[in-house]
């Protein structure tokens, strides 16, 4: 079956209900809704140890930023938005950011701009490419330029001068230079890999400094016994966790997000399409 997509310059995004919603909820301090999935990872399995064997280097992180990439920019345009002056503001661009560990120190922050419009295995080879340059230490992070600019100032200054330069890129759309604060600083969604950190699965938390709609946590692969055809069967199962800011986002949203992620990953071969 064919999933609907949506033209992102016919979408309709300030409803009644996220006017409303903007008004009831303020910004997540901590996620406001959260959701979990155990999908099969079989066909998606068999694709990466091909796409593997043909020179490239993908894993789980590099196809669900290729899928969320599809998500937003074809299947549910309501999700590539943020909250703003009580309303909802398209990004018009498609840009997936990754959380990823770079020599085992803190989390840094890796954006693809115009992930939409690029096949899985153009995603992996971005990603693959600017970490090795974070790793050598000629590519800055996103996260490194915001953070590191305040560290200076003393607190509870640090908080209030934070807040001002917030509030003025966020809801004034001013970027500040020196800051690194834009609108799309952390894109339209962060994945982040939490199996790498010796977890099964997690719920990450929605950072009110991101401006992000919501957050997805990629658990790790592992063999789980599931009924299939009416039988139990061991099957490879990928875990993912997610967090929504209801001020954007509601049920009819994520469960069209629910139902293009499992197709993708029942057909991964559609994402190495070219765009």
């Amino acid at each position: 079956m064919a999933l609907d997509e949506r033209d992102p310059a016919q979408t309709r995004y300030n409803t009644k209900w996220r006017k409303m919603a903007s008004t009831i909820y303020a910004r997540p301090l901590d996620g406001k809704v959260s959701g979990f999935a155990e999908i099969d990872f079989r066909p998606a399995q068999k694709a990466i140890e091909q796409w593997n064997e043909a020179g490239h280097r993908v894993t789980p992180l590099h196809l669900t930023m290729a899928i969320m990439a599809q998500v937003l920019g074809r299947h549910v345009p309501e999700m590539n938005c943020y909250a703003r002056w009580g309303g909802v503001q398209h990004r018009g661009d498609v840009v997936i950011s990754a959380a990823i560990s770079i020599k085992g120190k803190d989390l840094t922050t890796f954006l693809v701009h115009n992930a939409d419009k690029k096949t899985v295995l153009e995603v992996a080879d971005e990603v693959n490419a600017g970490v090795q340059k974070m790793r050598d230490g000629t590519k800055v992070s996103a996260k490194k330029k915001s953070s590191g600019g305040l560290a200076w100032v003393p607190w509870p200054f640090r908080r209030w001068l934070y807040n001002l330069i917030r509030w003025v890129t966020y809801e004034l759309g001013v970027s500040i230079p020196g800051t690194g604060f834009n609108r799309n600083m952390f894109g339209s969604v962060l994945v982040t890999n939490i199996g790498p950190l010796g977890l099964d699965n997690g719920f990450p938390a929605i950072m009110p400094a991101s401006n992000l709609p919501f957050v997805i946590g990629v658990g790790r692969v592992q063999e789980k016994a599931m009924v299939e055809n009416g039988e139990v069967v061991a099957m490879p199962i990928i875990p993912f966790t997610g967090t929504f800011d209801h001020r954007v986002l509601d049920g009819s949203h994520v469960g069209r997000f629910a139902t293009a992620l499992r197709h993708y990953l029942a057909h991964p071969e559609e994402l190495a399409e070219p765009r």
